[in-house]
């Protein structure tokens, strides 16, 4: 996360020069066209403890396990301050996954556990926007017919860096013998339990950052590809974060009817008969996750993003910039 913040802050004013000279927006009509929606579809995928590569866990993107994307899209509201920036509200889903039979990494695999999680989530996010090009004029040589229509193009693309804060809900669950089961109720890792971690909230905050290119293919529509990485302030998204705890102690203090579920999910190893490792590996005490790298997530999708445009937008004008402000003057003839 470090490593990434170093790069954005490094960026961001080497971005901020380009926006000098690239304008998409003329001085008074970003103030009259502030309003977006947008819209986008596509994966998402885990950044945690199980699964992953086979070897030891990193946690970043030489851990990702290729097979686990699955659909995520997202609905949000975009609006401008500044021709350059930009306020971003969105609601997204994704699903998660992770599986140590993916992996050949012997303590992994021999751990066997999985889970999967739905993640609903809002995200309050600035973003900054920079024009890479722009093209605009007559389709084919056509001349417009009235002020509001006609082959009237505009082409350009964009590049955008955005960032902010979320909050998001996880519940992971478990595969056994083809039902899902909710991970959470059943304290796993003794988490509230006397010598065991505190217990998790399924309400958790979020950093949101990622990046975008655009391309505008008329007034009103822009579309694109978005790339957003999720980093999170908790490790048990996947129910995996420290130790193991000692089973009979979970199936005790389990008086729901799940103490026997809750004991052996906690430790399903596979264990010396099963072609795993020997028993001590996963005995109370021994590593079962990473303590020191919290979970991430992340999506790649198809954006759209629509200008909401009044048709008193269109009127054409001609303008007199004098000094640093512009006068608006007679509205133009229509040409035919």
């Amino acid at each position: 996360m470090k490593k990434s913040t170093f790069i954005f802050l490094f960026l961001l004013p080497v971005l901020s020069g380009f926006g000098q000279y690239y304008d998409f927006f003329p001085e008074e009509q970003w103030r009259r066209w502030r309003h977006h929606i947008e819209f986008g579809i596509g994966t998402s995928n885990f950044l945690g403890d199980l699964g992953g590569k086979d070897a030891v866990g990193t946690n970043d993107l030489r851990d990702l396990e290729w097979s686990q994307y699955h659909l995520a899209g997202y609905l949000g509201y975009r609006y401008a301050f500044h021709k350059y920036f930009f306020g971003r509200v969105n609601f997204a889903y994704g699903r998660l996954t992770g599986d140590d039979q993916l992996t050949k990494e012997a303590y992994r695999q021999n751990r066997n556990l999985n889970f999967r999680s739905n993640v609903f989530e809002i995200d309050l996010m600035a973003e900054f926007q920079i024009r890479l090009s722009n093209k605009k004029g007559h389709q084919h040589n056509l001349k417009r017919t009235n002020a509001e229509t006609g082959p009237w193009r505009i082409r350009a693309s964009y590049f955008s860096v955005f960032g902010g804060v979320g909050l998001f809900h996880f519940n992971p669950k478990t595969n056994l013998d083809g039902s899902w089961i909710e991970l959470h109720p059943l304290k796993t890792e003794g988490q509230g339990l006397p010598g065991g971690p505190k217990e998790y909230k399924l309400w958790q905050l979020n950093i949101p950052v990622g990046f975008n290119f655009m391309f505008r293919v008329d007034r009103k529509w822009m579309f694109g590809i978005e790339a957003m990485h999720r980093y999170t302030f908790t490790d048990y998204v996947d129910d995996v974060s420290s130790s193991y705890y000692n089973p009979y102690d979970i199936a005790l203090y389990n008086d729901d009817g799940m103490g026997d579920v809750a004991a052996y999910l906690s430790n399903p190893s596979l264990g010396l008969a099963n072609g795993g490792l020997p028993d001590i590996v996963t005995a109370p005490g021994q590593q079962r996750g990473d303590v020191r790298d919290n979970d991430g997530y992340f999506y790649v999708v198809l954006k759209a993003d629509y200008l909401i445009m009044k048709k008193a937008n269109f009127d054409q004008k001609r303008t007199l910039k004098m000094g640093k402000h512009r006068k608006f003057k007679n509205q133009r003839p229509i040409r035919h």
